[in-house]
């Protein structure tokens, strides 16, 4: 947890964040995989699975790439009651690819996979393509509030004795 409070406050600018967080995201699964998931943990004695990290990054509104997830081939098989391919030998997903709140590079719709990585690691390849945006939804709505004054032409017709005063002619 402090390393990922490290990274974030580290920098003020968008970003994308990308690796192995060995955190879980309860909301992948149901009920009842996620007590298959701590019950088997505890039968090999691995502690509860973590799920505050992913708690956190959600709480700080990072956009999850495995939300843009298209039709692909399983690398393992997706247990019943789990909504996304898994990225570890376990079939949990503990590798993730996140957008910081108003980044300028938005995930395609349709892109993220899942690749296997046998032989060369022990988590699979986590893709998903991304597109540049001129402006973010933030400084859209900035924009759309600043609104141009209105011009009026007026034409000053008599001066008042207090300086300052004109009467108009509208």
């Amino acid at each position: 947890m402090k390393q990922i409070n490290t990274i974030i406050q580290s920098s003020d600018e968008t970003h994308i964040l990308t690796g192995g967080l060995n955190s879980l995201d309860e909301t992948d699964y149901s009920e009842e995989r996620w007590t298959d998931i701590v019950k088997y943990y505890e039968e090999i004695g691995k502690p509860t699975p973590k799920v505050e990290v992913m708690r956190f990054l959600k709480s700080k509104q990072y956009t999850d790439a495995k939300d843009f997830a298209g039709e692909c081939e399983s690398v393992v098989m997706i247990a019943k009651g789990q909504s996304v391919q898994g990225t570890c030998k376990y079939g949990t997903r503990v590798d993730y690819i996140l957008a910081s709140r108003n980044s300028s590079y938005k995930f395609v719709p349709g892109s993220y996979s899942v690749f296997s990585s046998k032989g060369t690691s022990d988590h699979h390849i986590v893709k998903v393509d991304l597109v540049k945006v001129t402006s973010t939804v933030a400084e859209e709505n900035v924009n759309k509030k600043r609104r141009q004054p209105k011009q009026k032409v007026i034409k000053v017709t008599q001066s008042s004795p207090s300086k300052g005063i004109w009467k108009t002619n509208t």
